[in-house]
């Protein structure tokens, strides 16, 4: 700029070069928010005004949580690596791009965009803020006036505009080949005077006075007019006219030449346009714009808010150094910042305290500043453009929101961990992908800490199974959470999890949950655990079976006694009718007596198994403790199963060690061997049975070995239950309470009761009890 000092008055601006103007402007134009937004740190739109919106030609209300991609597809590809670098750690940074958008598809326009990085005051990165000013105009007016400089040097060079001579009384004479195809005329047309006839009818009289004064004072014409084209209508020329002279210093002839000055003319036009739009631009920008020019940082612009910003002074002309309103040393510091660095210079949300209103009143408000160099034609810093923009309502909005998201997110932390605590396994999942959102104590736990990450088939195989409650493994599409997931609804269905932990009976319940208070839809699923629940009833199942068993088994061997019992007293009544002497009728009741006792004998120790399970199932009765000799215990069992041992044919034999005794009840410990032999004998009959009695390690040891059908493996546990047998009934007989009885007369004792066998090889069961110091 030639002049130090401007203003907005016409006259003064005109001082301003043309190219310094646009320099200035598209300064201007990078700097001026007039397109604003700000995206997330996944390039979604969270604000936009009214501007960009306009120039995307899309609602303001329809960019708001989509991405930038999605807006302007086209101009993605180009906008992707400014958006990165800013991600990346990069600095504000201001960038022409060019493209198509919604607004007029397929068209190509140009914008001036700043990107610069949103961060908290802790200086972590929040989204990146974008401001946008379109240039399609400028640049398209840039364009057509370069092409018409470069066509005017070109026409220049080629020399294609019109040249024509007259003679000294200016008439055409002679042929004029660029005159004619410049205007269209014909040769005919343009003889004599008739070249005047191709001037547009306004400018004619005007051309005639100028050219006859030149004819008559023999000087150099030149003149503005409008010039008819061949391809129709006028174009602006400058005719230039110079008199040849002969030797005698009279006039020869003229040489006349039409410059085509209409592309000129509109670039000017462009540039005036160009000049009223900066005023515009200064004058109507929501901002504070000032332009101080060289190292004294004198004032040489000033827009009007930035003269109401400071009351008004009368800055034009004057040091930013020497202005009473504005002694600021920071401020200075910056401008000369810009200036000697060659690089713009910017500060955020800076607190000004002063009486914007002129009221008399002082108040704070923030702003951001920026101090951008502009340079000259030879690339010089030569001002600095000062440009501020008040930003306290977006500061207080950000302090409201901040502290709006303080206050939800200690509800939601509340809330979580309510929820966190209840009994009640509770997920929430993203709809259609299944990823866990949420997953409260009570659900970790039943995972073992981890949960599938989605709805992917690989994720539901190996440690996380899903089972029916008959054990078949579910498919993806069978899963309760995975319908949920999908849509599908899922009320109270039972459904087995297999996790690290173990595995669970569920009750699975699912409802959608709409997206509200800034959190996104989500499916909420409820998994009741009824593990033990089903563990309970199939026990009481169990029991109930066993009942009905042992019920089945108990009438039938009371009545199997009774049976033989009737018949034997039947046979007796008819013997003693039909006897014919007393010692034949004597011999046969001893006879009947025998298997009469026998039987009575067997009835009577299953009814003393049923009164001793009744016993041991109720209130515990108190032991009679006293000193107890093991192997004495064993060897008197022993001897009264001698008989039945014989009739089973078995072999029994005693390996006892002597001095294993303890304090335990006599009369139980009987029934503990008497147990364990008549099961020995019942299922090894013809086999050995092997008793033996041991100490060691301070505790007695009691075991009762037989070769018989042995138990299978799976029974090893079972047989110590109520009513529970490993083989049929059909072929031995029992309540099957017997190993019950026993268990629970040694586990009274402190003691324990295992067995070990193999099918076909036999049974071993061995007692321990605890011995006396």
């Amino acid at each position: 700029m030639e002049s130090h000092s401007a203003s907005f008055d016409p006259e003064s601006s005109e001082s301003i070069t043309d190219a310094h103007s646009r320099l200035l402007l598209e300064t201007l134009v990078a700097s001026t928010p007039v397109g604003l937004a700000v995206v997330d740190m996944e390039q979604r739109f969270v604000q936009v005004n009214d501007a960009l919106a306009a120039m995307n030609g899309i609602p303001r209300a329809a960019h708001l949580g989509r991405k930038v991609q999605e807006i302007v597809p086209e101009m993605w590809p180009t906008l992707r690596l400014q958006y990165q670098r800013i991600l990346e750690g990069g600095t504000a940074q201001t960038v022409e791009v060019s493209g198509a958008t919604p607004k007029e598809v397929g068209v190509e326009r140009h914008f001036l965009v700043s990107y610069y990085p949103v961060r908290t005051p802790a200086g972590v990165l929040l989204g990146i803020g974008v401001i946008v000013a379109e240039i399609t105009e400028q640049r398209r007016a840039h364009e057509a006036l370069r092409a018409s400089e470069q066509r005017y040097r070109s026409l220049v060079e080629a020399m294609a505009q019109p040249v024509w001579t007259t003679n000294a009384r200016g008439e055409v004479v002679e042929p004029a080949p660029r005159w004619l195809a410049f205007t269209g005329q014909t040769h005919e047309e343009h003889l004599g005077l008739g070249w005047l006839a191709a001037i547009h009818p306004e400018d004619r009289k005007r051309v005639v006075r100028g050219w006859v004064e030149s004819l008559r004072t023999k000087t150099s014409y030149r003149g503005e007019f409008r010039l008819r084209f061949h391809a129709g209508g006028y174009r602006d020329v400058v005719g230039r006219a110079v008199p040849v002279f002969g030797d005698k210093g009279a006039i020869r002839e003229w040489v006349s030449t039409a410059e085509d000055i209409t592309d000129r003319k509109q670039a000017e036009a462009r540039a005036e346009n160009e000049r009223a739009r900066l005023r515009a631009v200064l004058t109507s920008a929501p901002a504070s714009i000032a332009l101080l020019t060289g190292k004294e940082q004198v004032f040489t612009l000033v827009n009007p808010l930035y003269k109401r910003l400071s009351q008004g002074a009368e800055l034009l002309g004057t040091s930013v150094r020497n202005a009473e309103q504005l002694k600021c040393l920071h401020y200075s510091r910056m401008l000369e910042k810009a200036y000697t660095s060659g690089e713009p210079v910017m500060e955020k949300e800076i607190a000004v305290t002063t009486d914007f209103q002129g009221e008399g009143v002082e108040a704070t408000r923030r702003f951001d500043l920026v101090c951008q160099p502009l340079r000259d034609l030879s690339g010089q810093v030569d001002s600095v453009l000062s440009f501020a923009i008040d930003v306290t309502e977006r500061v207080e909005a950000r302090k409201k929101l901040e502290e709006w998201a303080a206050s939800l997110r200690n509800q939601q932390q509340w809330l979580e961990a309510v929820l966190d605590r209840t009994p009640v396994a509770l997920i929430l999942v993203a709809p259609r992908t299944g990823r866990i959102l949420f997953a409260n104590q009570a659900a970790r736990q039943m995972a073992g800490g981890d949960f599938p990450g989605g709805l992917r088939a690989e994720s539901y195989s190996g440690a996380h199974r899903f089972t029916d409650e008959t054990g078949r493994e579910l498919s993806m599409d069978e899963i309760p959470g995975v319908r949920a997931a999908k849509g599908s609804p899922v009320h109270g269905e039972p459904v087995i999890w297999h996790t690290p932990t173990g595995h669970y009976s569920l009750l699975v319940e699912a409802a959608p949950l709409p997206a509200q208070h800034g959190h996104p839809a989500a499916i909420l699923l409820a998994l009741q655990d009824v593990t033990e629940l089903r563990k309970t009833q199939a026990q009481l199942q169990h029991a109930v079976s066993l009942r009905d068993e042992f019920l089945t088994v108990a009438s039938h061997e009371l009545k199997t006694p009774l049976t033989p019992l009737q018949l034997k007293l039947q046979s007796l009544v008819r013997d003693a009718q039909s006897a014919q002497t007393l010692e034949t009728l004597r011999e046969r009741v001893t006879r009947t007596a025998e298997t009469v006792s026998g039987q009575v004998r067997k009835m009577t120790t299953l009814i003393n198994d049923l009164l001793e399970v009744t016993q041991l199932t109720g209130p515990s009765a108190p032991l009679r403790l006293e000193d107890v000799d093991l192997a004495d215990v064993v060897r008197k069992e022993v001897e009264r199963f001698q008989a039945q041992a014989a009739k089973a044919g078995c072999e029994l034999i005693i390996e006892a060690a002597p001095g294993v005794a303890g304090r335990w009840d006599r009369h139980r410990l009987e029934q503990v061997v008497s147990s364990l032999l008549s099961n020995a004998l019942k299922y090894g009959a013809g086999h050995p049975v092997t008793i033996r009695v041991e100490k060691g390690l301070g505790r007695a040891r009691l075991s009762v070995k037989d070769e018989g059908i042995g138990i299978a493996q799976g029974s090893l546990q079972a047989i110590f239950e109520k009513f529970t047998r490993a083989v049929s009934t059909r072929h031995y007989g029992g309540l099957g309470l017997g190993l019950f009885i026993t268990r629970q007369i040694v586990e009274a004792h402190h003691g324990t009761l295992r067995a070990e066998s193999q099918p076909g090889k036999g049974a071993t069961f061995i007692v321990e009890l605890p011995v006396s110091d």
